[in-house]
């Protein structure tokens, strides 16, 4: 399935706004969300992360990148690594700048679809302790090397999903519908039993403006629809849907005698998560744009 060409703009200062032109009658477009894919770990699927943005390239999908694209662990003071487990490539004396130069050429064929990137925690432990921001570096290099216009976000923000139509005969817009997403890299260990999933009340809560939430951080895949009853300033009466998301990761670290097996941590599923969005139109007081999470695995 292919789309039309997204456009994304920063509306605020935790908000990013992208937007497609629908065109005809009826529209289908899709957002692939990812993170947490530790892509310099020996561990990384990079097979699976490639093969995810190769269908996002073909279907022109945005790509909106939640943080912790590396593990970058293996520099001279960090206890949590060690130069003997890194790939060949990185066993430079510039360590972090390997780091940047693979990412960017790595992700130079669909820079052009990275609508957003948020720093996670192991980006902001590296700008903490040595002061060099991983991810301003590469998508400076990114921007400068495609032309692309990928935005630096904030760990925790919102995203707009806006698709709208051209009037006829004039170039002023008619937004169809907005869905507000709300993300976060994430936070906790979310927990052997629950696996994060106690959270979605809690975030529904303090998010009742989001149609979706969704985060990564803790390895883990699921959904949650949460439906609730609204109301409108009119006493309209209506239900909606408010999703809510968990990013996995791309890193596989259930293997051998790693850190991973000894402290008793289980296997973890592997991708991200597709949101497709659906216009149809409508006379009804339904929503014109339609809202299927699906998962990339």
């Amino acid at each position: 399935m292919s789309q039309t060409v997204a456009e994304t703009r920063r509306i605020g200062d935790k908000t990013l706004c992208t937007e497609w032109d629908t065109g005809g009658s009826s529209w289908e477009g899709s957002v692939l969300f990812m993170s947490d894919q530790h892509f310099d770990s020996p561990d990384c699927d990079r097979s699976l992360l490639k093969r995810h943005l190769d269908e996002a390239l073909e279907r022109a999908a945005p790509v909106y990148m939640l943080g912790d694209w590396w593990d970058a662990m293996g520099g001279r003071n960090d206890r949590r690594g060690s130069k003997s487990s890194l790939r060949p490539e990185y066993k430079r004396s510039d360590y972090l700048n390997a780091l940047v130069e693979d990412t960017v050429e790595f992700i130079a064929p669909y820079a052009h679809l990275i609508a957003g990137w948020c720093r996670g925690n192991h980006e902001t432990s590296i700008l903490s302790h040595t002061e060099f921001d991983l991810l301003s570096a590469t998508v400076q290099q990114l921007n400068a090397k495609t032309g692309s216009q990928i935005q630096i976000m904030p760990y925790a923000g919102w995203i707009i999903l806006r698709p709208y139509r051209t009037c006829q005969g004039s170039s002023s817009r008619r937004i169809i519908d907005s869905v507000c997403v709300a993300y976060s890299h994430g936070t906790g260990g979310g927990g052997p039993v629950t696996k994060g999933v106690i959270g979605t009340n809690r975030r529904a809560t303090y998010l009742p403006d989001a149609n979706i939430v969704i985060s990564g951080h803790i390895h883990e895949s699921w959904m949650v629809e949460l439906q609730r009853e609204r109301c409108t300033g009119n006493g309209r009466i209506y239900q909606d849907t408010q999703w809510h998301l968990q990013l996995p990761s791309y890193k596989d670290e259930y293997k051998g005698d790693s850190w991973w097996v000894q402290t008793g941590k289980s296997p973890r599923p592997k991708g991200g998560w597709w949101v497709d969005l659906t216009v149809n139109r409508s006379n009804t007081y339904k929503k014109e744009v339609a809202v299927q999470p699906r998962r990339a695995a």
